[in-house]
């Protein structure tokens, strides 16, 4: 299963640098995508903030929220139950790495939820990120 952390899964909605590889690597695999509500929130508030920055119109940024509920609705996203202590106890274990790598709090969160689903390959264009999920035992998405 392929865990896409919040950069990632933006490029699904965002042409952005890596977009077409995103967008090859889910096309690819014939399992939902595993979303939480943190990693939804996340996505919401990136498109929002894309129209701060009048990168997007606001209109643009409701089509996108609802291309993103159409995908749910049609079974492209899976929102797995996740054990708060179990993502917890994940969480605080990997932050053990922060002093050696440098992780921020959300990008260690990540990681987590994806151990925590039995993600088997991970994607993310943070570098920070990916040492933390390669040490967590997850393979990464090779990046052409």
């Amino acid at each position: 299963m392929l865990y896409l952390d919040t950069s990632a899964l933006l490029k699904l909605y965002i042409r952005e640098h890596g977009s077409e590889v995103v967008q090859a690597r889910v096309a690819s695999q014939d399992l939902p995508l595993p979303i939480w509500e943190i990693q939804e929130a996340e996505l919401i508030n990136a498109l929002r903030l894309k129209a701060f920055w009048q990168e997007i119109t606001p209109a643009q940024v409701e089509t996108q929220i609802g291309f993103f509920d159409d995908r749910r609705k049609r079974g492209l996203y899976l929102f797995p139950e996740i054990q708060r202590s179990s993502l917890m106890n994940m969480f605080r274990r990997l932050s053990m790495e922060t002093p050696r790598l440098g992780c921020r709090t959300m990008d260690i969160f990540h990681v987590a939820c994806a151990v925590e689903v039995a993600a088997t390959e991970f994607l993310s264009f943070d570098q920070r990120q990916n040492a933390l999920a390669t040490h967590a035992g997850l393979n990464l998405t090779t990046l052409v």
